[in-house]
């Protein structure tokens, strides 16, 4: 079969509008809509700290919409992929927050994009009890244990690298090439996006020694490692 301008709409645009409507009755998307404003809020509040470095959260945020669009249209894999490219960017710019030489050499001269979150853990102890205890000294009395952070941010990258590399479990079309709507798909993603912002919430409020936005601190303690 040969692709023609109405066989793509009536097999991909009509059915798009399809799931995007099956989706939307058929599920609460209030933690999508939470997702999205409360990236919004992280992306506000690192402006007034450092407005250079959180212009990385214009593309974050961007890609937080595009993840949730691709997955409310029937898109899941592609919308966990867009996920982990979402935790790299996101622990960048933490990570650039305390490298500005880096960060320098990352914008201006194209240095390549090689901080990949377990990189950042291996190499520079990122997000380790010790690394936040220079920011948050009292990580101790709310972690839920040594290196709660860093471990839970190589769990989900692993999680997310699984499907982005292809791990066999993590295929969605082995059966049919058919787009269409999956309840149990859909809500597996929405699990793992609030797992990340929830991990960027709990990152900026330890980095930044607490915060007064009870959103940020709720969604930081559903993490589990962390309680504040």
């Amino acid at each position: 079969m040969s692709f023609t301008k109405t066989i793509f709409e009536e097999n991909i645009i009509n059915n798009v509008q399809k799931i995007n409507t099956n989706t939307i009755n058929d599920n609460d998307i209030t933690p999508l809509l939470d997702a999205i404003d409360n990236t919004i809020t992280i992306m506000e509040k690192l402006t007034e700290i450092d407005q250079e470095i959180s212009g990385l959260w214009n593309e974050i945020t961007s890609d937080v919409i595009a993840s949730v669009n691709s997955a409310t249209a029937g898109f899941y894999r592609q919308a966990i992929i867009t996920l982990r490219s979402i935790l790299e960017l996101g622990c960048m710019s933490f990570y650039y927050l305390d490298h500005k030489i880096e960060y320098h050499l990352f914008k201006t001269h194209d240095a390549k994009a090689d901080k990949y979150v377990s990189t950042l853990i291996r190499d520079y102890d990122f997000f380790t009890t010790n690394y936040i205890h220079a920011s948050y000294p009292s990580i101790k009395d709310v972690q839920k244990e040594n290196n709660s952070v860093s471990n839970y941010l190589n769990n989900i990258y692993k999680q997310l690298s699984d499907v982005v590399h292809g791990r066999f479990k993590t295929l969605t079309k082995q059966q049919s090439l058919k787009i269409q709507y999956d309840k149990e798909q859909f809500q597996f993603y929405i699990n793992k996006l609030t797992t990340v912002i929830g991990i960027f919430a709990a990152m900026y409020i330890l980095k930044n020694n607490g915060t007064d936005d009870n959103k940020l601190i709720d969604l930081a303690n559903n993490t589990g490692v962390v309680t504040l």
